[in-house]
Protein backbone atom coordinates (compact mmCIF):
# COMPACT_ATOMS: atom_id res chain seq x y z
CA UNK A 1 0.00 0.00 0.00
CA UNK A 2 1.07 3.53 -0.72
CA UNK A 3 0.51 6.88 1.04
CA UNK A 4 -1.89 7.78 -1.78
CA UNK A 5 -4.15 4.90 -0.70
CA UNK A 6 -4.76 6.23 2.82
CA UNK A 7 -4.10 9.99 2.79
CA UNK A 8 -6.75 12.68 3.07
CA UNK A 9 -6.52 14.57 -0.23
CA UNK A 10 -6.66 18.35 -0.53
CA UNK A 11 -6.31 19.10 3.19
CA UNK A 12 -7.44 22.30 4.81
CA UNK A 13 -4.55 24.80 4.80
CA UNK A 14 -3.66 28.30 5.92
CA UNK A 15 -1.21 30.87 4.61
CA UNK A 16 1.68 32.13 6.73
CA UNK A 17 0.07 35.53 7.39
CA UNK A 18 -3.16 34.00 8.72
CA UNK A 19 -3.75 34.79 12.38
CA UNK A 20 -3.32 32.31 15.20
CA UNK A 21 -6.97 32.96 16.09
CA UNK A 22 -8.32 32.00 12.66
CA UNK A 23 -6.02 28.98 12.47
CA UNK A 24 -7.17 27.81 15.89
CA UNK A 25 -10.83 28.26 14.89
CA UNK A 26 -10.32 26.30 11.65
CA UNK A 27 -8.74 23.41 13.51
CA UNK A 28 -11.46 23.43 16.15
CA UNK A 29 -14.37 23.69 13.71
CA UNK A 30 -12.98 20.92 11.50
CA UNK A 31 -11.85 18.68 14.36
CA UNK A 32 -8.24 18.51 13.15
CA UNK A 33 -5.02 18.83 15.09
CA UNK A 34 -2.57 19.75 12.35
CA UNK A 35 -2.87 22.24 9.53
CA UNK A 36 -0.32 22.69 6.74
CA UNK A 37 0.88 26.22 5.99
CA UNK A 38 1.24 26.93 2.29
CA UNK A 39 2.43 29.53 -0.16
CA UNK A 40 0.32 28.70 -3.20
CA UNK A 41 0.67 24.90 -3.33
CA UNK A 42 4.12 24.89 -1.73
CA UNK A 43 4.31 23.52 1.80
CA UNK A 44 6.16 26.08 3.97
CA UNK A 45 5.23 24.86 7.45
CA UNK A 46 2.80 23.09 9.71
CA UNK A 47 0.95 24.18 12.83
CA UNK A 48 -0.47 21.85 15.44
CA UNK A 49 -3.02 22.36 18.15
CA UNK A 50 -0.15 21.97 20.63
CA UNK A 51 1.71 24.85 18.98
CA UNK A 52 -1.35 27.06 19.37
CA UNK A 53 -2.07 26.00 22.96
CA UNK A 54 1.54 26.52 24.01
CA UNK A 55 1.64 29.94 22.36
CA UNK A 56 -1.65 31.09 23.85
CA UNK A 57 -1.19 29.62 27.33
CA UNK A 58 0.71 32.64 28.65
CA UNK A 59 -1.52 35.06 26.74
CA UNK A 60 -4.65 33.61 28.32
CA UNK A 61 -3.41 34.67 31.74
CA UNK A 62 -2.21 38.07 30.61
CA UNK A 63 -4.23 41.24 30.21
CA UNK A 64 -6.83 41.55 27.41
CA UNK A 65 -4.53 43.62 25.20
CA UNK A 66 -1.81 40.93 25.31
CA UNK A 67 -4.35 38.21 24.57
CA UNK A 68 -5.66 40.14 21.57
CA UNK A 69 -2.12 40.69 20.30
CA UNK A 70 -1.37 36.96 20.63
CA UNK A 71 -4.58 35.98 18.80
CA UNK A 72 -3.67 38.31 15.92
CA UNK A 73 -0.10 37.00 15.61
CA UNK A 74 0.63 35.56 12.15
CA UNK A 75 0.81 31.78 12.18
CA UNK A 76 4.29 31.97 10.57
CA UNK A 77 5.57 33.04 14.01
CA UNK A 78 4.56 29.74 15.63
CA UNK A 79 4.65 27.20 12.76
CA UNK A 80 7.24 24.49 12.30
CA UNK A 81 9.23 25.44 9.23
CA UNK A 82 10.62 22.83 6.86
CA UNK A 83 8.33 20.06 8.18
CA UNK A 84 8.90 16.44 7.33
CA UNK A 85 6.66 15.28 4.52
CA UNK A 86 5.86 12.22 2.48
CA UNK A 87 5.41 11.49 -1.21
CA UNK A 88 2.14 9.96 -2.47
CA UNK A 89 4.19 6.97 -3.68
CA UNK A 90 5.89 6.25 -0.33
CA UNK A 91 5.09 2.89 1.24
CA UNK A 92 2.51 2.81 4.02
CA UNK A 93 5.01 1.05 6.28
CA UNK A 94 7.23 4.16 6.13
CA UNK A 95 4.27 6.27 7.24
CA UNK A 96 3.50 4.05 10.21
CA UNK A 97 7.17 3.99 11.26
CA UNK A 98 7.46 7.76 10.95
CA UNK A 99 4.24 8.40 12.90
CA UNK A 100 5.45 6.12 15.70
CA UNK A 101 9.11 7.20 15.80
CA UNK A 102 8.46 10.93 15.51
CA UNK A 103 5.27 10.82 17.60
CA UNK A 104 3.48 12.81 14.91
CA UNK A 105 -0.28 12.96 14.58
CA UNK A 106 -0.13 13.67 10.85
CA UNK A 107 2.35 14.22 8.05
CA UNK A 108 1.81 16.36 4.94
CA UNK A 109 1.98 14.68 1.53
CA UNK A 110 3.83 16.57 -1.19
CA UNK A 111 4.03 15.75 -4.89
CA UNK A 112 7.12 17.24 -6.60
CA UNK A 113 5.10 18.67 -9.48
CA UNK A 114 1.85 19.59 -7.69
CA UNK A 115 3.02 20.63 -4.23
CA UNK A 116 0.86 19.77 -1.23
CA UNK A 117 -1.66 17.12 -2.27
CA UNK A 118 -2.72 15.59 1.03
CA UNK A 119 -2.07 14.77 4.63
CA UNK A 120 -1.92 11.38 6.30
CA UNK A 121 -2.80 11.06 9.97
CA UNK A 122 -2.72 8.25 12.46
CA UNK A 123 -6.52 8.17 12.11
CA UNK A 124 -6.17 7.57 8.35
CA UNK A 125 -3.81 4.67 9.07
CA UNK A 126 -6.08 3.21 11.75
CA UNK A 127 -9.08 3.52 9.42
CA UNK A 128 -7.13 1.62 6.76
CA UNK A 129 -6.27 -1.18 9.18
CA UNK A 130 -9.84 -1.35 10.45
CA UNK A 131 -11.11 -1.70 6.88
CA UNK A 132 -8.60 -4.51 6.28
CA UNK A 133 -9.69 -6.30 9.46
CA UNK A 134 -13.34 -6.02 8.46
CA UNK A 135 -12.54 -7.55 5.06
CA UNK A 136 -11.14 -10.70 6.67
Amino acid sequence: MKVLDVMTPNPLTVIAVESVSVTNELMSENNIRQIPVVDGHELVGIVTDRDVRAFLSDALLANPAEREKALNTPVRDIMTTEPLYLSPDDDLQEVVEMLIEQKFGAIPVVDEAEGLVGIVSYVDVLRCFLNRLQEE
